[in-house]
């Protein structure tokens, strides 16, 4: 077996943020230094990782703590790839200055510190807007949807991102795979409605459908803002491509790595003996007649 077959990933299960940035940043930079002293190969931060969540706040009112992509916040986290030699997965609150836009985002590293894409290697493609029950939260508010889908290569392997939601639509994992995923990361925030045990069901679902490893990141703990709670209940995991879970965090036990090793051989394995996405019936799949 080659050592660059073989990938070690954590997925960070960071505390609640606060509203003080530089003690949220400090919390998750220690914790990716801790995950690359243990071996961490590529580390994965939560949804949002350094801020708190803020999408039930009036529209702009947290718009101060975005930045863009090469800004400080993005110098910062390529020297801290660099020093820990590990690909990092950072999700932030992105300001785009050639457009604007405002995008709940993902930062991609090598481990060398060099940005994996020019820009974000992910922007959250799908914005929930919900009021029940209250006092319910507005992304499109805050956020401007992405509009594509990106799979970038660390060492031999292709990885995609789905922020939060966006792991809700099948076609996000079927697209991904397409174009050569072996690997999805999905950084979460909250729970999204959802009891423990079909969260991690559905994404047990995406990856064996389509031949998938999973590395799912979420932090854990309410956070406060405005006086609303946002639930964040852990539950980061790893996933094989057959749909095993292969490492998982409870919220009751509180931040920490959540860590597992990935063989490249295995996903193919996998694909061979559960070959769904080969066995698809894409002719069937135009425009349906009732």
């Amino acid at each position: 077996m080659s050592a660059s077959s073989r990938l070690t990933v954590t997925a960070l299960q960071l505390p609640p943020c606060t509203s003080d940035l530089a003690s949220n940043e400090a919390v998750a930079f220690d914790a990716v230094r801790a995950a690359a002293a243990a071996g961490a190969q590529l580390i994965a931060l939560p949804e949002l990782s350094m801020v708190p969540y803020f999408a039930s706040a009036p529209a702009g009112r947290y718009c101060a703590w975005a930045e863009s992509a090469s800004g400080p916040l993005g110098a910062r986290c390529a020297a801290l790839a660099k020093q820990c030699g590990a690909a990092l997965f950072v999700p932030v609150y992105e300001f785009d200055p050639a457009t604007g836009l405002y995008h709940n985002a993902v930062l991609g590293f090598d481990a060398e510190g060099k940005p994996l894409r020019a820009g974000p290697v992910a922007r959250k493609l799908h914005l929930p807007v919900g009021d029940d029950p209250p006092p319910g939260f507005n992304e499109a508010a805050h956020f401007t949807p992405g509009d594509a889908l990106h799979v970038v290569q660390v060492g031999v392997w292709r990885v995609g991102v789905l922020v939060c939601y966006d792991r809700r639509f099948p076609e996000c994992w079927r697209a991904l795979r397409a174009a050569g995923a072996d690997l999805v990361i999905v950084p979460v925030a909250g729970s999204g409605g959802d009891d423990m045990d079909f969260f991690i069901g559905e994404l047990r679902t995406h990856a064996r459908e389509n031949g998938l490893a999973v590395v799912c990141a979420n932090k854990s703990g309410d956070e406060f803002l405005d006086g609303v709670r946002i639930d964040n209940y852990g539950e980061s995991c790893v996933i094989a491509a057959d749909g095993t879970v292969l490492a998982r965090r409870s919220g009751a036990d509180g931040a920490g790595l959540v860590t597992a090793t990935l063989e490249h051989e295995d996903i193919a394995a996998t694909r061979a003996k559960l070959a769904y996405f080969k066995h698809r019936r894409v002719d069937l799949y135009g425009t349906p007649s009732f």
